[in-house]
């Protein structure tokens, strides 16, 4: 039984196995694993020696095929019902984004145009000094 490092659950989700020899001992093959924990979330892995009996269990039989094509339909369905929750939560940062480019061009467009009015301001400034101090465009 593979237990939660975290909280000792005993009642961890797999994820994914794999299977490969022990090292020295062709009968007691191991089940290596990505787990995650029902209770408390985390995900961790974990390695797991067969006895015989698992071992010869594991050998090809049609109820062990669609025990496994069950355990593969679960891991796929909440693998696409993570992938939904991941593209919801993108296509709402998205449009969040959106919102935030628009208000930020406006703000760009009404700081432009009030510069622009303060550049034509100081530009009359400066034509009304010229005149006063009897400055003309020749002697620039």
């Amino acid at each position: 039984m593979v237990k939660c490092p975290k909280c000792g659950s005993e009642t961890p989700e797999t994820v994914k196995t794999w299977n490969f020899p022990l090292h020295g001992t062709e009968n007691a093959p191991r089940l290596m694993g990505l787990f995650e924990c029902k209770n408390c979330g985390a995900r961790f892995r974990a390695t797991v020696v067969k006895n015989e009996r698992e071992s010869e269990k594991g050998t090809v039989s049609i109820k062990n095929m669609v025990e496994r094509i069950r355990e593969i339909k679960g891991e796929l369905m909440q693998t696409l019902k993570n992938l939904r929750e991941k593209i919801k939560t993108l296509e709402t940062e998205r449009a969040n984004l959106l919102i935030e480019i628009e208000k930020l061009k406006k703000a760009a467009e009404s700081k432009i145009s009030a510069l622009e009015s303060e550049v034509n301001m100081l530009r009359e400034e400066v034509k009304s000094l010229r005149e006063l101090l009897g400055y003309t465009e020749e002697e620039k």
